[in-house]
């Protein structure tokens, strides 16, 4: 394998190690270092963090600092094959020191075992050994079912050992593949129905049911091997018959076909799964006593065959690792299971052991068989995997609860199957990280693009909760769970502190050695000095959930310190409020009077960069460049109009992106509007989705604010009338008149946003931001703040805000007559001009405060009456309606 192929293959495991955002691809391109952008030190340090979960990493960052910028990339190349190199010596070296450690103890153990037997005979052996090697398979639920007999030598056990193989390797050891059935008549069956409901089946995942191997601890219905020759036992005396019987009962307790006891397919499907149930058929030649003890034994063959069918299928990895760890522990519990059933046959061999007392000892075993049999079938019906898994078992504790047995087996089971889930649970909630690669965890990781000022559903939609995976038992803290992961990828991404009981996130396993095994290993040897607490599931004792709650008060204040501290949001937040929101008054004026011959013309002949050069200047001309954020300020030419952009953001509509549109009828100011180019984290809270609803405050007021400037030159153009003969300067009063109704008229909508909503708005956000606990905190009561003062500036609903801008088209349009107007004759037709427009101004406005009246009448916590008084504050409007 060539250097370039093994340096990116580590480069991938070391870029999921650290954490970093970069993929393997970003950090080649970053070395290969083309256009020769990036400084050595930049390429060390980044070098640094993939190095960084490993204790001597530093000396492989020491190893590439002196490489020359032009030939990054086959430095990188070398450091990291010798890091590969020294991680295989390192895993060598402690493999061979394993081998040897096992070596010295076998070799100690057959140096005890010799001295041992090199002594005097004794004739009786106590039972101490067998009790000593029973406790290697001790497992809570079956380990008091064992039957020990009255007297146990070596050869006891010797003999027990040799069955125990034969059983395995008799040509007649078959496998069944799934749960049983007991049919009427001479037939046993041993299915059982649930009623736990159903959950959903996951795409691309279904129960393996292919054919076992050879050996197995369960029937098997191909003929590969010729079966015995079926003995006449109907021959052989009665009394005679029973321990050849018994013989058989035993085998089919572990799996093994007989010639007596016949399993074989069920003649229905009664799984919904498709798994076929057993039957057991019975031979004619039993007795009538011996057939109805027979029958009395076989449902537990019956419900261990469907166990054990399960063990085998959920083998398959694509189950995932909680299917795993219950498949492990399954299988604790059948090796348990297994020795009972040596002793038995012990018993059997040396003629104390009967079918009555068979069924006598076996009883105890019955309950616990039957819940796990019941148990895996559902987890098979359901097709559950991961957390579904752990809520069914959960609640099948629930239901169990009266019966302290059934109750202790399901508590081991859901107590060993959650291990695997609660460690990528403690991953989550201590790093950040989702290591999930057969999608079981119920946190779902959308891949997204962290580009600058996109983030219009990354902090959404990147991070999801999918509810039919979550743990019954987690279900209400699944929202904590959630934001805790958030908060800490954000913290890790900015270069922050990971939360420390996360530090101890140990891994093993055996077979082949991978690189990623390699990294386990040797960021785990950096972990061992320190004991931690790891992260635990107890069915009875719910103290993980108060390591949950540390851990998100952990992440919640490391992100709102970071984001408020180091990246100063609320410095922002008021650098935002200034120009969208035209606090900075002067620099508002200076820019309006260098842009405002450009936006009178059409959108589609102006030139944006003409606009951001003039707003540059402004900037640097202005008070505004006292502001350190001022470089994030930009200018945007929207290709619609401001009741398009309302009824998009109404709509939950992209409101962001260009669309093809006609333009050709907007003038400039109608499109014109800033944008704001927040960097990460801060664009968390300014986003693209934030400014846009900025954006329309903005497009109002400036507009608003457009209007009255033109209105207030008309004003200034009135003094030319004092040239005109008494007669014809009356016909300009009332177009006078009407200019200053419509002057009062934009100045109480302008006065009312800014006074009246946007500042008694800001004021309650900026106290609520004092008390802010977590960045969710920050997003909710900005998020409160804006959508109240689109509510209250009328900007949310259409019927409100047609009218608004309707007033002030006939405004720009008036002042244009006006213009034109005052340096030509006065005739009866501009009288006639005037009075259409004082009618077209009056019948929009009553129509405006009559519609505002409706609102307010609804919703009587809105402001909306405010602006009533200020328009009308005489009643004049209402009296000329009547008129």
């Amino acid at each position: 394998m060539s250097t370039e192929i093994v340096a990116k293959k580590l480069l991938a495991e070391l870029v999921k190690k650290s954490g970093l955002t970069y993929t393997t691809d970003n950090i080649v391109t970053i070395f290969l270092n083309r256009d020769g952008k990036y400084s050595n030190k930049r390429l060390a340090t980044l070098l640094a963090q993939l190095f960084k979960p490993f204790p001597n990493g530093s000396k492989y960052v020491d190893m590439y600092a002196p490489a020359n910028t032009k030939e990054s990339y086959p430095a990188l190349v070398m450091v990291l094959n010798r890091f590969a190199n020294d991680l295989k010596t390192a895993h060598a070296e402690k493999a061979a020191a394993t081998v040897a450690s096992a070596a010295a103890t076998v070799a100690a153990q057959e140096q005890s075992i010799k001295s041992d037997t090199s002594g005097t005979a004794v004739p009786t052996v106590s039972s101490e050994p067998v009790h000593k090697r029973v406790s290697l398979f001790e497992s809570p639920p079956l380990s008091s079912t064992r039957i020990i007999p009255d007297q146990v030598t070596p050869e006891n056990v010797q003999e027990i050992k040799e069955k125990l193989v034969q059983a395995t390797s008799n040509p007649a050891s078959n496998r069944l593949s799934s749960s049983t059935s007991l049919p009427p008549g001479s037939m046993m069956a041993a299915h059982h129905h649930h009623n736990y409901p159903s959950l959903s089946r996951p795409a691309g995942f279904e129960f393996s049911h292919r054919k076992a191997p050879i050996v197995s601890w369960n029937f098997n219905y191909d003929e590969l091997y010729p079966l015995q020759s079926k003995a006449n036992v109907a021959a052989i005396p009665v009394a005679s018959q029973e321990p050849i019987v018994l013989k058989e009962v035993l085998n089919c307790l572990i799996g093994i076909k007989g010639t007596l006891i016949t399993p074989r397919k069920g003649a229905t499907t009664l799984d919904p799964d498709g798994a076929l149930a057993v039957e057991f058929q019975l031979s004619n030649q039993l007795t009538e006593s011996c057939r109805d003890m027979v029958v009395e034994v076989l449902p537990l063959a019956a419900n261990y065959s469907a166990v054990q069918s399960f063990i085998e299928g959920a083998s398959v990895t694509e189950g995932g690792v909680v299917l795993q760890a219950l498949r492990s522990v399954l299988k604790t519990i059948m090796t348990d299971y297994y020795l009972s059933i040596a002793q038995l046959d012990d018993l059997r061999c040396r003629r104390g052991l009967s079918l009555q007392r068979l069924i006598q000892f076996l009883k105890p075993v019955y309950p616990t068989m039957e819940e796990l049999a019941a148990t895996v079938s559902e987890i098979r019906r359901s097709n559950a995997r991961g957390g579904q898994v752990l809520s069914l078992l959960h609640d099948r504790i629930t239901a169990k609860s009266g019966t302290n047995h059934a109750q202790k087996v399901l508590v081991h089971l859901v107590e060993s199957a959650a291990a695997p889930f609660m460690e990528m649970l403690e991953l989550w909630i201590y790093r950040g990280v989702i290591n999930d690669p057969q999608q079981e965890f119920f946190i779902d990781h959308s891949s997204m693009e962290l580009t600058e000022n996109e983030l219009v559903d990354y902090w959404e939609k990147q991070y999801t909760i999918r509810n039919e995976k979550v743990p019954c038992f987690l279900a209400k803290h699944a929202d904590i769970i959630l934001r805790t992961g958030k908060y800490l990828n954000v913290v890790r991404v900015c270069g922050g502190a990971e939360f420390q009981p996360g530090n101890a996130n140990g891994g093993g396993g055996g077979g082949a050695t991978t690189t990623t095994d390699l990294l386990n290993a040797s960021s785990a040897t950096a972990r061992t000095t320190t004991a931690v607490k790891r992260l635990q599931y107890a069915h009875f004792d719910q103290s993980y959930l108060d390591e949950i709650e540390e851990a998100y008060n952990f992440a919640s204040s490391s992100l709102l310190n970071l984001i408020m501290n180091k990246y100063d949001l609320m410095g922002r937040l008021l650098s935002v409020k200034r120009y969208f929101l035209l606090q900075q008054g002067d620099f508002i004026t200076e820019f309006m009077d260098a842009v405002e011959e450009d936006l009178r013309k059409s959108v589609d002949t102006l030139h944006p960069i003409r606009l951001a050069n003039l707003l540059d200047v402004t900037l640097g001309l202005s008070s505004a460049k006292y502001d350190e954020y001022h470089d994030d300020l930009k200018t945007m030419l929207l290709p619609y109009g401001i009741v398009t952009q309302i009824s998009k953001i109404v709509n939950n509509e992209d409101a962001f992106v260009d669309t093809l549109s006609d333009t050709s009828q907007l003038k400039g100011v109608e499109c014109f509007t800033f944008t704001y180019k927040a960097q990460w984290p801060v664009s968390i809270v300014l986003n693209l989705w934030t400014i846009s609803k900025y954006q329309m405050i903005f497009r109002q007021l400036f507009y608003l604010k457009y209007v009255e400037r033109i209105l207030c030159r008309v004003w200034i153009a009135n003094n030319e009338t004092r040239q005109f003969a008494p007669n014809p300067a009356k016909l300009y009063r009332s177009a006078f008149t009407l200019r200053q109704k419509m002057l009062i008229a934009i100045q109480s909508f302008e006065s009312y946003m800014m006074i009246e909503v946007i500042e008694p708005n800001w004021h309650i956000f900026y106290q609520n931001m004092k008390q802010v606990k977590n960045i969710d905190d920050v997003l909710n009561y900005h998020q409160d703040f804006l959508d109240q003062c689109l509510k209250n500036c009328m900007l949310t609903e259409p019927d409100l805000l047609k009218p608004i801008i309707n007033l002030c088209n006939i405004c720009i349009k008036f002042c244009d007559f006006l213009a034109t107007a005052t340096t030509m004759a006065p005739t009866e037709t501009f009288s006639e001009r005037v009075e259409q427009f004082r009618h077209d101004f009056t019948d929009q406005l009553m129509t405006l405060l009559r519609k505002i009246a409706d609102v307010a009448t609804l919703s009587t916590s809105e402001r909306f009456i405010n602006l009533i008084y200020r328009i009308n504050f005489n009643s004049y409007y209402s009296e000329t309606n009547e008129n």
